[in-house]
């Protein structure tokens, strides 16, 4: 009985335990995210070995104009793996490391950002 139960706490505690899209961004790109953001989708789609996290947030003013001074610092900095570039409405990022691929596309005009992680 004691048995059954302790794989029954440890399959319900296992379900969802990923590490959050707010902390894989901080991780993987650098630094961490304005507070003040609305996150418009989080979304883990997993494919077996491979999967994709999309993560959206919609910035404040205040956030954007933060975020976009920011990376104006940022854009000179160019690493041949990694590196953010400036587009029509802002800014992207792309970043390749061993079978991952995260993408940033920062649009300063509507402050939104999209966040994708994909591994194959």
């Amino acid at each position: 009985m004691r048995l059954t139960t302790l794989m029954l706490t440890l399959l319900c505690a296992s379900c969802d335990i990923r590490i959050s899209s707010d902390k894989r961004f901080e991780t993987n790109i650098g630094f961490a995210l304005p507070a003040d953001k609305k996150v418009l989708k989080d979304e883990y789609q997993d494919m077996g070995q491979d999967y994709s996290i999309i993560y959206e947030v919609e910035l404040s003013v205040t956030a954007n104009q933060n975020l976009t001074e920011r990376l104006k610092g940022l854009v000179n900095n160019t690493n041949k793996d990694c590196n953010w570039l400036t587009v029509d409405n802002g800014y992207d990022y792309m970043c390749g490391k061993d079978r991952t691929t995260c993408k940033v596309s920062f649009d300063t005009l509507i402050r939104k950002l999209t966040y994708e992680e994909l591994a194959d």
